[in-house]
């Protein structure tokens, strides 16, 4: 029997690659392109949002065209050349079948000319395109960039014709890989020059929770390295585009997005290094957990740790200390006080140096200010208690209101919380959480960490449900339970007081913080020092027990230097293996990616149109077409501020003898009449928002150029004539 073989099985005998587009064969002299140039996918530019339309029309007029779209080294100051831009070509042009031959070569040729004179003759600092050029950088469509990769899928036969696939069964795309260098160095050295590719390895993105990683491919050779995929790399999507060649012979051209707008995520993923020893591509940039992971180099109940305990205490730790003199010791209990004195001594008069005992044995503190920054401080405490216990139980198995652990290293985590104490003596009279006759005796008072955690615990609830603000109250105002009468637990517990000090665990052994440290810092290096001992006592991960999802800033990025990258196209056939393998192609340029506000960045035009007509008359004329929603809780808090101006705040954070303390008094949730919840919908004129946003960026920038010194480069203004804000009567 004879059976004539189909078009598809003849195809499957030949060799497939990828390869340039084809109008990128050959160059302006109609020469052959060497091997690399053929085999090389291209990144083609554009510089308007109707890229597709305008590459769809290049493509059915004019495909010769299309490598003057290739992409080049350009900044703000001076760009890249780029085809004229004429939108009536893509809504006006005639089928490309209709142009007999001669006719389409020579239109060919004047669009050509026209084209190297236009771009000649407007812009003469233009970089010409190049084979390899290493200071390709790539914008964003913030920028008003947009960039399309392209490549054929050909056999390898005389002519090299398009591969016909099939789609139901075969799949192109394309992959993003980064170049890391080969050999290790200091990560502030500079790059090597990225064509050098034997100085270079490729990586592979893997999406992975909030970020990603960067596999090592980790083939044995160059070639079988770059011709790797991996199962779970990202794929990127390539769709076909056809035209007709001078001939009359149709292609296809595949194309796809460049993603520079994920930029940052690409930048700031971690990656899975590798030496001469673990050539298998694991991580070995200390992952605490799982060596086979790489998203992250903490282990995320570390990160969950240092999010809700070590962040909030050391936070408390700064809010009420002044830095002190480089070089304290954290354990001087006269440096300490010095340094936090400051917080809560009155501002005025100048006989108080807060590092001069001697001058002021007995300084005594504003007690409206101590008082005021003490509720803030306690409502903080509070939660924080309550988060360490949820840690402690959850992720460790520790509950402190059971005996202590009996694994050295929990029982070790245990002693460390227990011996954390406040350092004075909370008994009666003047000095105590309280002046003396205040809402609070001693018996409400907790000093102990372990011991305030399990009088918080029966509080949990309640403490959720809590609204509005604490305040200790003055002198006179006996509270017998707090937590009956106002939501909030029944004793105090500071992690940090501005006069009796701050709760410090223990120094570790190893514990050497910078000699010329602040005192501050050196305080918050000892807090950390307990996420140590967290480690320790952490147990072995349980596959059956999620963990939690670490924080993006725990994610340390493979390198913080700028980013090289390359894309390869790919055409996956998986019913053909063994026999027939995966095509990848070759590399394209290397490049950058933009950030986006990279200094030599083209900028998108932007204009913003403020109101012409300010006067009374005009500006009641805008519709009020903004709203906004505030519960009851929120337009309290919103009343409470209306009386602060910009003069207060600015007030407010100057140093002495200019500070003013804000004076914000209490007032509660907004309520009705009959004492109901009462929400609030706000409508605002947006012209008017416009107005009052310009006046106050340009009051903050001028203040702030004190300190940056960046008004010149601000702002320029034109004049222009004849634009008047009314029409004369």
């Amino acid at each position: 029997m004879n059976i004539t073989p189909t078009r598809q099985a003849k195809q499957a005998s030949h060799d497939v690659a990828w390869a340039a587009p084809q109008p990128f064969w050959t160059d302006k002299t109609n020469s052959v392109q060497p091997g690399q140039a053929l085999r090389r996918p291209q990144i083609l530019r554009f510089t308007h949002d109707d890229f597709i339309p305008e590459l769809l029309a290049t493509l059915q007029q004019n495909p010769a065209a299309l490598p003057g779209f290739g992409a080049m080294p350009e900044t703000w100051r001076g760009p890249g050349a780029a085809p004229a831009k004429d939108p009536q070509k893509w809504l006006q042009g005639k089928p490309a079948r209709l142009f007999g031959m001669q006719r389409r070569v020579q239109q060919r040729k004047q669009d050509a000319q026209a084209v190297a004179l236009a771009q000649t003759a407007a812009v003469t600092t233009a970089t010409a395109p190049t084979e390899v050029g290493p200071a390709l950088k790539l914008y964003q469509p913030a920028h008003m960039r947009h960039y399309l990769v392209g490549g054929s899928l050909i056999c390898r036969v005389p002519g090299l014709p398009d591969r016909q696939i099939d789609p139901a069964r075969h799949k192109t795309s394309f992959v993003l890989r980064r170049l890391l260098p080969r050999a290790a160095g200091a990560k502030d050295a500079p790059l090597p020059d990225p064509t050098h590719t034997a100085l270079w390895d490729e990586y592979a993105f893997v999406p992975n929770g909030k970020a990603g990683v960067w596999q090592y491919l980790g083939a044995a050779d160059r070639e079988a390295e770059v011709s790797m995929l991996l199962p779970s790399e990202e794929r990127l999507s390539l769709f076909p585009a056809h035209f007709t060649q001078d001939d009359g012979h149709p292609r296809r051209l595949y194309i796809g997005s460049v993603p520079v707008g994920k930029r940052e995520a690409y930048q700031g993923a971690t990656a899975k290094t590798y030496s001469s020893s673990n050539t298998a591509g694991t991580s070995i940039t200390g992952n605490a957990t799982d060596a086979n992971d790489g998203s992250t180099t903490l282990d995320p109940r570390i990160v969950l740790f240092y999010t809700q305990v070590l962040g909030p205490w050391k936070a408390l730790v700064n809010r009420v200390m002044g830095n002190g003199k480089p070089g304290a010791n954290p354990d001087d209990l006269v440096a300490l006080k010095s340094a936090r004195l400051s917080t809560v001594y009155p501002r005025s008069g100048d006989s108080y140096d807060p590092y001069d005992e001697t001058h002021n044995p007995n300084p005594d503190p504003d007690l409206d200010t101590l008082r005021t920054l003490r509720g803030a401080l306690q409502t903080s405490s509070w939660y924080l208690l309550l988060d360490l216990y949820t840690f402690l139980k959850d992720q460790l198995g520790i509950d402190v209101r059971s005996a202590p652990p009996t694994g050295s290293a929990e029982l070790a985590l245990y002693n460390a919380l227990h011996a954390a104490a406040m350092p004075n003596n909370l008994g009666s009279g003047k000095g105590p959480l309280l002046e003396a006759n205040g809402s609070y005796d001693a018996g409400h008072i907790e000093t102990n960490l372990i011991s305030a955690m399990v009088r918080i615990i029966p509080k949990a609830d309640a403490l959720e449900r809590a609204t509005g603000t604490f305040t200790i109250r003055k002198p006179g105002t006996v509270l017998e339970d707090a937590a009956v009468t106002t939501g909030w637990p029944d004793f105090l517990f500071l992690f940090a007081d501005p006069w009796l000090g701050v709760l410090q665990p223990p120094t570790p052994a190893s514990f050497k913080p910078p000699a010329n440290d602040y005192l501050a810092e050196k305080i918050q290096a000892r807090i950390d020092a307990l996420a140590d001992l967290v480690q320790a006592a952490l147990p072995a991960l349980d596959p059956a027990k999620p963990l939690p999802e670490p924080t993006l800033a725990s994610m340390q990025p493979a390198d913080m230097r700028e980013a090289w990258y390359v894309i390869r196209l790919v055409y996956e056939r998986p019913d053909c293996a063994p026999f027939h393998s995966n095509v990848v192609s070759a590399a394209t340029q290397p490049f950058n990616m933009a950030g986006f506000f990279d200094s030599d960045a083209p900028a998108r035009p932007i204009r913003i149109g403020l109101p012409i007509d300010i006067s009374p008359a005009g500006l009641r004329k805008f519709d009020k077409n903004a709203v906004f929603m505030m519960s009851d809780m929120l337009c309290g808090q919103v009343d409470r501020i209306k009386g602060i101006g910009l003069v207060d705040l600015v007030l407010s954070v100057l140093p002495w003898p200019f500070h003013k303390d804000l004076n914000v008094p209490e007032k509660g949730d907004c309520k009705t009449g009959d004492g109901l919840s009462l929400g609030v919908m706000c409508s605002l004129s947006i012209p008017i928002i416009t107005i009052c946003a310009l006046l106050l960026l340009m009051i903050i920038v001028s203040l702030l150029d004190f300190i940056f010194r960046w008004l010149p480069y601000f702002i320029v203004c034109f004049p222009l004539p004849g634009f008047k804000g009314r029409k004369s009567p």
